[in-house]
């Protein structure tokens, strides 16, 4: 079987193909200039490592406290049971003093969630 290439097919291939070169050729270059200049390679490298650790450590804290805000906005905790109740939706403030009311009327909080239909 033939494959047949259309024209837009051959400039991706061809595109992607230009893109790998450079890629290449940049690291080429690179690692000559690394080679040939051992002192400057290590001090920049020592500076480019200690930038790309406190920018790890930001965006990581960044994402985990992103995580908690999205637990704590989509989740809803039972003491009673010990269980959390997933949330198809956050709560808005009226929700959440309809659900204090409602439970210091007895009421239990997985029945409260199911009445107003915010369970996921």
């Amino acid at each position: 079987m033939d494959k047949k290439l259309n024209l837009e097919d051959y400039r991706k291939e061809l595109g992607k193909r230009q893109l790998k070169e450079k890629i290449y050729s940049a690291v080429e270059s690179g690692k000559n200039w690394a080679v040939q200049n051992k002192e400057e390679a290590i001090t920049l490298a020592a500076g480019v490592c200690g930038c790309a650790t406190a920018i790890i450590k930001t965006v990581g804290k960044r994402v985990n406290s992103q995580k908690e805000k999205e637990l704590k906005d989509l989740y809803c905790y039972d003491r009673s049971l010990g269980h959390y109740w997933r949330l198809r939706r956050e709560l808005t403030n009226r929700e959440w003093v309809e659900i204090d009311q409602r439970k210091q009327n007895g009421e239990r909080l997985a029945d409260i969630l199911a009445s107003m239909k915010v369970l996921k």
